[in-house]
């Protein structure tokens, strides 16, 4: 039942992020290809997609008390994750995300962690910033 619930609410986050993206503002772009609103609209339709997949998936009745404590846990990080981004910057506030959120589900090293955490999110941060030429939140830090 609380994933049913889930993908109706991911539904709804998904149609707010298409609409929001289709007001974005375009003038300055021009017909140069793709526009500020590409990705946003991607991510939408696939969480719709998936959502979808979730909705009519079979019910995990057992699993979910199970799976309750880390999704809650995941939402936790990641809303601290947002509040964070703004006044951090993506590099540091991403570091500290992907590390959070592999510490709860991985039980590897934490070399392996800390390394994965440094180098997912400096990748991400090189191809938006020299190849996609997009910029990324900057607080104190980059």
């Amino acid at each position: 039942m609380l994933e049913k619930i889930f993908s109706v609410i991911l539904c709804i986050i998904s149609a707010i992020i298409i609409y929001s993206a289709n007001n974005f503002d375009m003038s300055y772009i021009g017909d140069s290809g793709l526009g500020p609103d590409f990705f946003p609209k991607i991510v939408g339709f696939i969480l719709i997609i998936l959502s979808i997949f979730l909705f009519f998936s079979k019910d995990k009745t057992i699993q979910e008390n199970k799976n309750i404590k880390y999704t809650l846990a995941t939402i936790f990080i990641f809303a601290i994750y947002i509040f964070i981004i703004g006044k951090l910057g993506y590099l540091i506030s991403t570091v500290l995300f992907s590390f959070s959120i592999m510490s709860l589900f991985k039980k590897n090293s934490i070399l392996l962690k800390i390394i994965y955490s440094i180098l997912f999110p400096l990748g991400l941060y090189l191809l938006f910033t020299y190849i996609f030429k997009v910029s990324l939140p900057t607080g104190i830090f980059i």
